[in-house]
This record gives C-alpha cells, sequence and structure tokens, in this order.
C-alpha cells in the first residue's frame, strides 16, 4: 500500500480542521454532502492515494456513505458527517506519527518536506508536443491517482448536472469541451507517457471553471473539485517536467 507523503497529510489534516469546524456550527438534521466541498476533497485525495475497500475497512465507514462523498450527491444526517470527519482525521493524524524522524521534529510544519529520490526519465518529442515516459515510481503513481480520483468526479457531476443553465458554472458547449478535454486527459494520465500541453490544457479550463464558479455563486461544490484538480494538476506537471 502507498504512503501519503508528508507535507500531504499536513495539508488534508488543516482541510480537515476547517471542515469540523464548519460542521460544529451546522444545527440541521441532515446536510447535502455537495455542501461540504473541503470534505469531499479529502475523501476524493485520500482514496485516490490508495485502496478503496482498504480505506472503508480503515475508517470504518460504510461505502454507501463514501459514495455520496465521492459523487457530491445525496445528504448524510449530520452526525455521520461529523463521524467522517472525526475518523479521517484520525487516520491522518496516525499517517502523520508514522514518519518519527527527530532530525524534523523541530522544523516548522510548512517548511517539511519529504525526501525523493531523482526520477530518471525519458523525454520524447512527437509533433512539437513534450511527452514524458512514466518509470515505476511510487510518488508519481499516487499523485496520478489522487487526479485521476478527482477528474472522475468533476466528469461525473458535470455530465449529471441537471440544474437550470443560468445556475451551471458552464454553458452546455464549455461542459462538452470540459468533458472531452479531462477524459482525454484521464487517458493519458493512466498510459505510460503523458503529455505536457494536455495536461496544462485541461488545468487551464478546471481553473477557469472553478473562478466562474465563485464569480455567478453556483455549484460551489464542483467548483471547490476543480480548483483542487487544477491545482493538483499544476504540481504534477512541475514535479514531471521539472
Amino acid at each position: 500500500m502507498f504512503e501519503l507523503p508528508l507535507k500531504d497529510i499536513h495539508r488534508l489534516l488543516d482541510t480537515i480542521e476547517d471542515a469540523r469546524s464548519e460542521l460544529s456550527q451546522i444545527e440541521a438534521r441532515d446536510v447535502q454532502v455537495a455542501g461540504l466541498p473541503d470534505l469531499c476533497m479529502v475523501i476524493l485525495e485520500v482514496l485516490g492515494w490508495t485502496n478503496t475497500a482498504y480505506m472503508e475497512t480503515k475508517l470504518g465507514i460504510n461505502p454507501s456513505i463514501l459514495t455520496k462523498f465521492v459523487k457530491l450527491r445525496g445528504k448524510v444526517p449530520l452526525h455521520v458527517a461529523r463521524t467522517v470527519v472525526d475518523r479521517l482525521r484520525t487516520y491522518l493524524k496516525s499517517e502523520d506519527q508514522a514518519f518519527p524522524d527527530p532530525r524534523i521534529s523541530d522544523v516548522p510544519r510548512s517548511r517539511r518536506t519529504p525526501q525523493t529520490k531523482k526520477r530518471e526519465r525519458k523525454t520524447v518529442t512527437i509533433l512539437g508536443e513534450r511527452w514524458v515516459a512514466i518509470r515505476d515510481n511510487n510518488d508519481i503513481k499516487m499523485k496520478i491517482g489522487a487526479v485521476a480520483s478527482l477528474l472522475d468526479s468533476i466528469i461525473e457531476q458535470t455530465v449529471r448536472a441537471n440544474a437550470p443553465p443560468e445556475n451551471q458554472i458552464l454553458t452546455k458547449i464549455e461542459r462538452e469541451q470540459l468533458i472531452a478535454v479531462l477524459d482525454t486527459a484521464l487517458n493519458v494520465l493512466r498510459s505510460p507517457m503523458v503529455e505536457k500541453g494536455l495536461l496544462k490544457k485541461a488545468e487551464g479550463v478546471l481553473k477557469r471553471g472553478a473562478e466562474s464558479a465563485v464569480e455567478n455563486g453556483v455549484q460551489l461544490g464542483l467548483g471547490m473539485l476543480m480548483k483542487a484538480a487544477s491545482t493538483r494538476i499544476s504540481e504534477l506537471v512541475s514535479i514531471i517536467f521539472g
């Protein structure tokens, strides 16, 4: 099983604390999972790093509940949402404690980074585009898995969107273009090679979608996922292409 990098554990813990604080202020009996984008993002990333069935057992969370958060669809009782947060928090803290190296104990969290070996890579140019062959590197595979999970969810949410046109982030044509770009990006991410131009294109359309959600105040949960995916793709491009 893959291990979460230390810097991602700390980032996700910070996000979980925000979600925990948000839930503490809610008094309704049930909550819409789409209204908890930070929590959904953490679940998507954690599931992207490892095996879903393993996480269901590790967290002790019913698969049907996890599915709602992954797909940003449906509602759950408030106490269930709080339990999900607490169990994710406990899991991430246990992962954090798996890094006992005393040499980093006094280093501020923002400056802690896991040590990684320099990865060999082969670059091939095809039709003016830059392609890179991905070698057997666990860190890269984990990050690709996280991005793929986010893209899968964004595509499904975009396809299934049934809100009136004025309440959607993108127009019909823009949604079709987004789905086409993300589908292609997913296929590339799952292949032995990745292409820089396509990933940058996916990053750009996701960033614009996230900005549109904030500007128009619509589909904020989906916009949050787009923002997260855009950020993760940017990080992935920096790591792979340097």
